[in-house]
């Protein structure tokens, strides 16, 4: 099954008591917010978007929050808090990248390297360049509506690993 990535949107001020440590992430009920499951493609897409598999620069890492220094405990990862703004600015600079940029970025050679999660080496092939570009484009795309609606509604959100 592996490690997969979950967004949850909520209301910016939870958003905030929670990265402040005041409520804890583990007495929400999670299923009660709207949510997104990105599958195993977090790293990969963090990665294609930032150069790296943690710490991208803003607007762009915030897509997929890796950050070190705004972790929140929760479960065996952490998670990783964005306010209302921060959605806002990542979803404006995904509305500037067309499937022809992103695969300009797209370098799988290195990605397979790097050992970017899912890639392993020696677990993958040239033959499968192309089916895992589509595989993140499609997750990419998802994110993006996701992050489109959750700003329309002035949340902020939740991401995090299980």
């Amino acid at each position: 099954m592996g490690m997969r990535g979950y967004y949850f949107a909520l209301d910016d001020n939870l958003v905030q008591q929670i990265a402040a440590g005041d409520i804890a992430l583990k007495s929400l009920k999670i299923d009660n917010y709207p949510g997104l499951d990105i599958d195993r493609s977090w790293e990969a897409i963090h990665y294609l978007l930032c150069g790296d598999i943690s710490d991208g620069e803003p607007p762009l890492g915030y897509v997929v929050p890796l950050t070190s220094d705004k972790g929140i405990d929760f479960g065996s990862f952490g998670a990783f808090s964005l306010r209302a703004e921060q959605v806002a600015e990542a979803l404006q600079a995904m509305s500037e990248l067309d499937e022809a940029q992103l695969r300009l970025r797209y370098d799988f050679p290195a990605m397979v390297k790097e050992e970017v999660y899912p890639l392993e080496a020696g677990t993958v092939s040239d033959e499968d360049e192309g089916a895992f570009f589509d595989y993140m484009l499609q997750h990419f795309n998802e994110i993006r509506r996701f992050y489109s609606q959750t700003a329309a509604e002035g949340k902020g959100l939740i991401f995090y690993i299980f």
